[in-house]
C-alpha cells in the first residue's frame, strides 16, 4: 500500500496487453482501453490502410482510424511505479 497516497497499486493494472510491459507513452483508445503508443500503432499499422481499425483487447471497432493522445493520468502513475521499483 502506498501509504502517501492510500492507494494500492498492482503493477499488472499499469501493463500494456500487447507487449505485457509497463505502460510506455500511454494512451487510450475511445473503447477506454490502454496501450503504449508504440504497440498500438504497430498493431493498427499491421492490419495496413483500413477503414476500420479495432482494439486488440475489445475487438470494438473504430472509424476512421483514432488520433491518440497522451493519457497524463497513467503516465504519472506510472513514473511513480518506476521510481519505486527503480526502473523505467
Amino acid at each position: 500500500m502506498d501509504s502517501q497516497h492510500g492507494v494500492n497499486l498492482d503493477r499488472e493494472q499499469f501493463c500494456c496487453s500487447v507487449c505485457l510491459d509497463l505502460l510506455k507513452e500511454p494512451v487510450t483508445v475511445h473503447c477506454g482501453h490502454s496501450y503504449c503508443r508504440g504497440c498500438i500503432e504497430s498493431c493498427w499499422d499491421g492490419q495496413g490502410e483500413r477503414e476500420e481499425y479495432s482494439c486488440p483487447q475489445c475487438r470494438e471497432t473504430f472509424h476512421p482510424r483514432p488520433v491518440l493522445k497522451r493519457n497524463n493520468m497513467l503516465a504519472e502513475v506510472r513514473g511513480g511505479l518506476c521510481s519505486k521499483v527503480g526502473t523505467v
